[in-house]
């Protein structure tokens, strides 16, 4: 009986069932961004892996491992798409380890990831947009990790206003403090301009911050003062006190977790006060009842802006005061609740800053989409993670 030597004809599998979505875009994120690899041996291309770990950490993944279970799990569809190679001896695509990972983001040149991800975040989310844009800076201490010096390690960050897309990312050197990082975020986010409006709490009410943006950049801000300026918090509370009887400039009312509350603002134009650039001043009271109707108490709040009255009214100025604290709700809470941010033990380089990184990316992706339960997302993109590609792929 005669026997063939010539070998069946074997293809990869699944080759047939491509994704139809154009991530051109998306992957080009991650194209072109140095590895930090010895280039011998190389068995995963460095787009693949962080565009494969994008997948992972929207789909809930919190730590190395887990980010590593689930690019093994991906459709073979998923993993051709972002250029996983094929493992011709196993029959299958081959899947990196935990390990493997971490020296990746350990390395990585994470000051060229998080300009690459916020311009990408920044282009969508002002695609078909005009208007002000307005950004909110705080900093978030990741109180599981620490640096290579067993110091605390804390990210500055900026994220837009209500839709809550983090577009800026940056750590806090050692020995230094938040206050000292607005220029140099302001300067990663390379495409803001004159239509930008940046709001910060009150430990970054500076003359050196307000020259910095509006005097060097052209950046309106709005802070808030309290008692670290106490001479111009003295003469505010002057100049404002004779004119809280009368009726103020806008209200806004809202109802939750069993209470009422009422934000009332009274502006006036900055004439006289010995800070930079003010065009605005005012004064935001604050007063809270239970259901019932029973009188809790009320607050002050001072806010100052080089915004002239016509770019920002008065109830813009009571929103965006407001608003600002959305970045603790729509990112550093999400983080932790979501992901468990604080409690990632991460410490080797630049681990915990790009994994930070990847899950802004994911919440960006998420909220741009037009969707708001991230928690119930992840979920959602686990069962299936070709859930993920509408996502990330160009409208």
């Amino acid at each position: 009986m005669p026997v063939s030597h010539t070998p069946p004809r074997v293809s990869i599998p699944n080759e047939d069932e491509d994704i139809d979505a154009d991530l051109d875009e998306f992957l080009d994120i991650f194209r072109g961004l140095p590895d930090p690899r010895d280039p011998r041996g190389l068995q995963y291309d460095l787009v693949f892996l962080l565009a494969a770990s994008t997948v992972a950490v929207m789909a809930g993944a919190t730590g190395f491992r887990a980010i590593a279970d689930h690019i093994a799990d991906l459709p073979d569809s998923v993993a051709k798409l972002f250029g996983a190679r094929w493992n011709w001896f196993h029959w299958k695509y081959n899947c990196p380890s935990a390990s493997t990972l971490r020296a990746v983001f350990a390395d990585i040149n994470i000051e060229e990831l998080e300009r690459r991800i916020g311009e990408w975040l920044f282009t969508r989310a002002r695609s078909g947009r005009e208007g002000l844009i307005t950004l909110a800076l705080d900093g978030k201490v990741l109180r599981g990790a620490w640096t290579d010096d067993h110091q605390q390690f804390t990210l500055f960050s900026a994220m837009i206003h209500g839709i809550g897309v983090t577009i800026g990312q940056l750590q806090v050197p050692q020995g230094t403090t938040e206050v000292t990082q607005v220029e140099p975020l302001i300067d990663m986010i390379t495409i803001l301009g004159a239509d930008t409006l940046i709001t910060v709490d009150a430990a970054h009410t500076h003359a050196t911050t307000a020259q910095a943006l509006k005097g060097e950049r052209n950046i309106d801000f709005i802070m808030t003062v309290k008692s670290n300026q106490p001479n111009l918090l003295t003469e505010l509370i002057s100049r404002f006190k004779p004119i809280l009887a009368s009726t103020p400039h806008h209200v806004i009312e809202e109802r939750g977790h069993g209470r009422k509350k009422r934000w009332s603002i009274w502006a006036l134009p900055a004439t006289d006060l010995d800070f930079p650039h003010l065009e605005q001043i005012a004064c935001i009271r604050r007063d809270t009842w239970n259901l019932d109707g029973t009188y809790i108490g009320k607050e002050f709040a001072f806010p100052i802006t080089s915004a002239s009255a016509e770019k920002v009214s008065p109830s813009d100025l009571n929103h965006h005061v407001r608003n600002h604290w959305g970045i603790e709700a729509k990112s550093h809470w999400v983080r932790d609740t979501v992901w468990r941010e604080d409690h990632n033990q991460s410490w080797k380089g630049n681990t915990a800053h790009a994994f930070a990184a990847l899950k802004n990316l994911a919440i960006g992706a998420i909220r741009l989409a037009g969707l708001h339960e991230i928690k119930r997302t992840t979920e959602s993109i686990a069962r299936d993670r070709t859930r993920a590609i509408p996502l990330l792929a160009s409208s």
